[in-house]
C-alpha cells in the first residue's frame, strides 16, 4: 500500500498506493467488484500482489525528523495558474482550464493531511517493534570494603607509636552485571508490535480509500453542479424569452395582464434559482479542494463525461462477498486479532525468570592479592506470576474478536443502505434516459411544430420547454447519486477522505499502558 524510503519513511508513489501488508493477500480484491466503473483509472485497478511488509531500517532511523509523505516541491501545471470567478456558463467564451478526476486524485495523494498521518502511525508502529525488541543495557559499578580505615600503630624511631597511613580498603574493585532476556520475551515483543504496524498500514489503506472516495464523490458533486448551473441558466433564458413573448402577445391582444404577471413571476423564480445553483457549486468546488488539500486552486470547467459514462450492474451478493473478503477494515481487525494473539502469548512468557549475571574483579589489601568473582540470581515466580496482566491481555483478544464480527456486521448493514440508493438511482437513470427524458424531447418538438403550423399556442410550447429542461435537472441530480454510490461500493463503503485515521491501538486496550512491552 505504501512504499518506503531508504530509512523506511513512507512516501507515495502513484494514487493507487500498493504495499506489503504481510498476509499475502493481494490489493487486486480491493477494485475486484464485478469490474471498476468505467470513469475509474486503469492504475487504480490494476492487479498488484501484496509482498511481505518491508523491515523498518531502525538504523538509521532520525528519530527527530517526522514519518511524512513526499510532497511536491511545487503545485504542478495547470494547477498553478488557474483562475476563474464565476461558475462556468454555458456559453463561456475563450480558452479554459481544465483538470480531470485523475488530476485530483493525484494531488490528494501527495496533498491530503490525513495520509501523512497515516503514515507517521506506520512508522511509530514500527519504532516500537524495533524498541522492543532491543537486549537490556549491562551495568557497570564499582565496590570497596573498609575503605579510608585508619593505618596500623607503628614504633618510630624514638619509641613511640604512631599511625601509619589510611588503609585502601579491604576490597576495591568493580563489576559488570547484564541481564540475559530469557523466553524469547523480546522476539515476542518484536513481533506483536510488527503486527502492530501490519494493523497500521491496513487501517492507512482504509484512509487511502477514504481520501480517493471523498475526492470522487466531491468530484461528481462538482461536475454535476456545473451541469445544474448550465440547465439553471438555461430556464432563465426561457423564462425570460416567455416575458418578452407574452408582452408582444399582449401588446396585439392576444394574452392578457394576468398572463404576463403569471411570466414574470416564473422568471423571477428562475433567477433565483440561478443563484443557488451558482452557491452550490461554489460550495462544491470548496469541498473538493479541501477534500484534495488544495485549498489555492480556484473554480474551473470540469469534463462531464464521467459522469454520465455507463458502468456494468452490480450483484449484491457478489459485492458482499467481495466486500466480506477484501474490505481493509475486515482486513485490519483480523491484523489486530492476531496481534493480540502474540499478546498473550508474550504475557504468558513473562513470569519465565529472567538470569542476571554479574562478573566482579577487585584487589584484596588485606592479603595483597586480586580476586575475581561470578554471581548469578533469577527471581522467583511465587506471588507475582503476571496473572492479572494475562487476563487483560486474553480480555483484549475476546473484544478483537468481537472487534471483526461487529465490523463484518457493519459492513454489511452499510452496504444494505447503499445498495438500495444504488438501485434506486440506477433505476431512475434509465427511466430518464430511456424513457422521461425522449417522451418530453418529443413533445417540445410536436409543440414547436404546432405552433410553427399554428394549431397550438406559445404557452403550449413554454410548458413544453419547461418540462424538458427540469426533467434534465432532475437527471443529472438522479445520475450524481448514482454515481455517489458506485463509488462507495466500489471504495469498500469508505468515505470523508477528512476522518482522523483509525489508530492500531484503541483507548483501553493493554497497549495503551504507559510502559508496554
Amino acid at each position: 500500500m505504501f512504499r518506503m524510503n531508504a530509512k523506511g519513511r513512507p512516501q507515495t508513489a502513484r494514487p493507487a498506493l500498493a504495499h506489503a501488508l504481510g498476509t499475502g493477500t493481494t490489493i487486486a480484491c480491493l477494485a475486484s467488484l464485478l469490474g471498476p466503473p468505467v470513469w475509474a483509472r486503469a492504475e487504480d485497478v490494476r492487479v498488484r500482489r501484496v509482498a511481505q511488509a518491508p523491515t523498518h531500517d531502525m538504523s538509521s532511523h532520525n528519530a527527530a525528523e517526522p514519518a511524512r509523505a513526499a510532497l511536491p516541491a511545487a503545485l504542478p501545471e495547470p494547477m498553478a495558474a488557474i483562475a476563474s470567478p464565476r461558475p462556468p456558463g454555458p456559453a463561456a467564451a475563450g480558452p479554459v482550464a481544465t483538470l480531470s478526476l485523475a488530476d485530483f486524485e493525484r494531488l490528494a495523494m501527495e496533498r491530503n493531511p490525513t495520509l501523512r498521518q497515516a503514515f507517521a502511525q506506520i512508522d511509530a508502529s514500527r519504532s516500537r517493534s524495533f524498541q522492543a525488541g532491543l537486549y537490556p543495557n549491562p551495568r557497570i559499578g564499582y565496590q570497596s570494603e573498609q575503605m579510608g580505615a585508619p593505618g596500623a600503630e607503628v614504633p618510630t624511631a624514638g619509641g613511640v607509636l604512631a599511625r601509619g597511613r589510611p588503609s585502601p580498603g579491604e576490597l576495591q574493585g568493580g563489576f559488570v552485571q547484564q541481564e540475559i532476556v530469557t523466553g524469547g520475551k523480546l522476539r515476542l515483543s518484536r513481533a506483536k508490535f510488527a503486527e502492530e504496524a501490519n494493523t497500521a498500514q491496513w487501517q492507512a489503506e482504509v484512509q487511502r480509500l477514504r481520501v480517493l472516495n471523498g475526492v470522487r464523490i466531491a468530484y461528481f458533486a462538482v461536475v454535476a453542479a456545473q451541469r445544474l448551473v448550465q440547465v439553471e441558466g438555461e430556464l432563465v433564458r426561457i423564462n425570460e424569452d416567455a416575458v418578452r413573448t407574452t408582452e408582444q402577445l399582449v401588446n396585439v391582444g392576444q394574452a392578457n395582464e394576468p398572463d404576463l404577471l403569471q411570466a414574470k413571476v416564473e422568471a423571477r423564480r428562475a433567477r433565483v434559482a440561478l443563484r443557488n445553483a451558482e452557491n452550490r457549486y461554489r460550495g462544491d468546488w470548496q469541498k473538493l479542494i479541501a477534500q484534495v488539500g488544495a485549498p489555492e486552486l480556484r473554480p474551473v470547467t470540469l469534463d462531464v463525461r464521467p459522469l454520465e459514462a455507463e458502468a456494468a450492474p452490480l450483484d449484491f451478493d457478489a459485492t458482499l462477498a467481495n466486500l466480506l473478503r477484501c474490505s481493509p477494515e475486515i482486513q485490519a481487525a483480523l491484523s489486530q486479532i492476531k496481534r493480540d494473539q502474540i499478546t498473550v502469548r508474550r504475557e504468558r512468557a513473562e513470569p519465565i525468570p529472567n538470569v542476571t549475571l554479574q562478573a566482579v574483579v577487585g584487589r584484596n589489601y588485606e592479603v595483597n592479592t586480586t580476586t575475581a568473582g561470578v554471581q548469578a540470581s533469577i527471581p522467583l515466580p511465587v506471588w507475582n506470576r503476571n496473572q492479572g496482566t494475562v487476563r487483560e491481555a486474553m480480555a483484549d483478544l475476546a473484544r478483537a474478536h468481537a472487534e471483526h464480527d461487529r465490523v463484518a456486521l457493519t459492513l454489511r448493514q452499510r452496504l444494505a443502505d447503499t445498495f438500495t440508493r444504488y438501485q434506486d438511482a440506477q433505476q431512475s437513470v434509465l427511466d430518464y434516459r430511456i424513457e422521461s427524458l425522449p417522451l418530453a424531447r418529443r413533445a417540445f418538438e410536436v409543440q414547436s411544430e404546432n405552433l410553427r403550423q399554428r394549431r397550438a399556442a406559445y404557452p403550449q410550447v413554454l410548458v413544453a420547454r419547461r418540462t424538458l429542461v427540469s426533467l434534465d435537472a432532475d437527471y443529472v441530480k438522479s445520475l450524481l447519486e448514482l454515481r455517489r454510490a458506485e463509488v462507495e461500493i466500489g471504495g469498500m463503503l469508505l468515505i470523508d477522505g477528512l476522518a482522523v485515521p483509525d489508530a492500531p491501538t484503541g483507548q483501553g486496550h493493554i497497549e495503551a499502558n504507559p510502559q508496554p512491552r
